[in-house]
């Protein structure tokens, strides 16, 4: 498991073309390196070239324990973006959708809950209309526009949508839909 690309195997007859390319690294944004030396995955998109990392927490290189999940969390990203692209998109890849499932998911594992695949097909599980009105609740006067307006940001910009999900307003979306993290002392 050093470089894959997913859909690679496919019959010479098969019309799927590789979607994304997965990579093992030693440090975010670091270079692609052998599993021994891995402590995370990167997922990049080959149509838009958007990368999606994840740092395995408390990862030591070259354990059995790391290696190990370095092979799932590249499975599970995998699964993750599949799940996107062929429940309502039919197939057809949306690379923001599928980089917002993997945040959402890896987010989920990290909190330390599994998420089974949802009913229903693929898609976003964030509620943008929430998320915005979370933001512009913050931002008060300082916000640029409606929910509509940012509703419309995250729909095409699925970068600052992940930076709103990581910032406070996250934190507050998160309550309102009852995922909040768990508090620190219990991971004690």
């Amino acid at each position: 498991m050093t470089d894959t690309t997913t859909n690679t195997a496919a019959p010479a007859d098969d019309k799927r073309a590789a979607v994304a390319k997965h990579e093992l690294i030693a440090a975010a944004g670091g270079d692609h390196t052998d599993i021994g030396s891995a402590i995370g995955i990167r997922y990049t998109d080959k149509a838009t070239n958007q990368k999606f990392e994840y740092i395995i927490p408390g990862a030591q290189p070259g354990s059995p324990l790391t290696m190990l999940a370095l092979f799932g969390a590249k499975t599970k990203a995998t699964n993750e973006t599949s799940r996107v692209r062929n429940g309502k998109n039919g197939g057809v890849s949306n690379p923001q959708e599928e980089l917002e499932a993997l945040d959402e998911v890896f987010e989920s594992i990290t909190n330390g809950v599994w998420r089974e695949k949802a009913e229903g097909g693929g898609g976003s599980r964030t509620d943008k209309a929430l998320l915005a009105a979370c933001l512009i609740e913050l931002l008060g006067a300082g916000a640029k526009g409606d929910a509509a307006h940012y509703v419309a940001r995250f729909e095409g910009d699925v970068a600052y949508m992940r930076k709103v999900l990581k910032s406070d307003a996250g934190d507050v979306y998160r309550k309102r839909v009852g995922k909040e993290a768990p508090p620190v002392e219990s991971l004690a």
